[in-house]
């Protein structure tokens, strides 16, 4: 007679059957189930990186700045060549952008200033269509001498400044320097000109800089607008394509280096009569800003701009050139419709 074997398994490698029908149980050792979450885990991980790699150090398409076409002219001032637009004839206006702006910026108002005023706006170095110089001084100060020579080489003996953000900085240093050149002077939704403390620049974050531009270019500009829609992938493009002009990284990594050493701005030196145009909603200048401007220009006429973000030339255009343009033709308080205020307090 055959020999039956009696031996079971242990349950817990065999079959459960507490309250249901046996089931069988999977006989995969323990390393097998480990080694699996590893290769799963270990996946994602490589996955992750490997993205995060290419984002960070892919090879972004790069223009060449003398095969880029440009909407206006070109000037060589001491060898370094600024883009500019000169539209219209009258009393001369220069309009000077903000950081990650350039001419483009001044879209809206160039036309409308341009009826009876000779409009010229500007891309600083670095910026916009104007050349990106290796080891050129990209300070707020150089760039106000470079505003002033650029007035120069056009016969612009005296002009009206108008500075948006970072390029209300860049005129204020120009009234400072030379005051007597300075006829009227319009700060839109300016920096105070005060150095704010940052992390001292170092070589080591030059790598990161195209995919930062990427990251956080178009988020800080969406806050700058009240009315998201208004940021479609055209606009995004026209404000980010100078960006991919080859040297501009570097040129970046510069003006955190050499802002860093301007000098403090003489405010009690400019004597032009002041606008300060503030944006309701206001986002990006920080209100302290906003209220140490109003106390250090008490005379300043003060227009807070309805409903609108940093980028107000955008989101308000209509209103922000009616206060233009009777501050430019007559000093005249803000016009109705538009809310002028004695305190900044009143802009959130």
């Amino acid at each position: 007679m055959p020999r039956v074997s009696t031996f079971a398994p242990p349950f817990s490698a065999g079959y459960r059957t507490i309250g249901r029908k046996p089931a069988p149980v999977s006989l995969r050792s323990t390393g097998e189930k480990a080694m699996r979450k590893f290769l799963v885990a270990f996946g994602a991980v490589f996955l992750f990186v490997r993205a995060l790699w290419r984002l960070l150090f892919r090879k972004r398409e790069e223009l060449d700045w003398r095969d880029v076409s440009k909407p206006g002219y070109l000037i060589d001032l001491d060898g370094e060549t600024l883009h500019y637009v000169d539209e219209g004839r009258g009393p001369p206006v220069v309009l000077i952008h903000g950081f990650g702006g350039h001419t483009f910026s001044y879209r809206f108002l160039i036309p409308e200033l341009a009826r009876d005023h000779r409009v010229v706006a500007v891309d600083l170095l670095g910026f916009g269509y104007s050349e990106r110089v290796p080891g050129a001084d990209y300070s707020q100060e150089a760039q106000a001498r470079r505003v002033l020579r650029l007035m120069d080489a056009l016969g612009i003996q005296r002009a009206s400044l108008v500075g948006h953000s970072m390029g209300g900085e860049v005129a204020m240093r120009a009234a400072a320097a030379a005051p007597e050149r300075v006829a009227q002077l319009a700060l839109v939704a300016s920096v105070s000109g005060d150095r704010v403390p940052t992390l001292p620049p170092t070589p080591l974050i030059k790598p990161f800089l195209p995919a930062l531009s990427r990251l956080l270019g178009r988020r800080m500009l969406g806050a700058s607008f009240v009315d998201k829609s208004r940021l479609t992938d055209e606009i995004w493009e026209a404000y980010h394509r100078p960006a991919r002009i080859r040297g501009s990284m570097d040129g970046l990594y510069s003006i955190m280096r050499d802002t860093r050493k301007d000098p403090p701005i003489q405010f009690d030196a400019i004597s032009a009569p002041i606008l300060l145009m503030v944006a309701e909603r206001e986002r990006i200048i920080p209100r302290w800003m906003r209220e140490r401007l109003r106390r250090r220009f008490p005379s300043a006429q003060v227009a807070v701009i309805r409903d609108a973000g940093h980028v107000l030339l955008e989101e308000r255009p209509q209103e922000c050139n009616a206060v233009l343009r009777r501050f430019l033709d007559s000093g005249a308080a803000p016009p109705a419709g538009v809310m002028g205020v004695d305190s900044l307090a009143e802009a959130s």
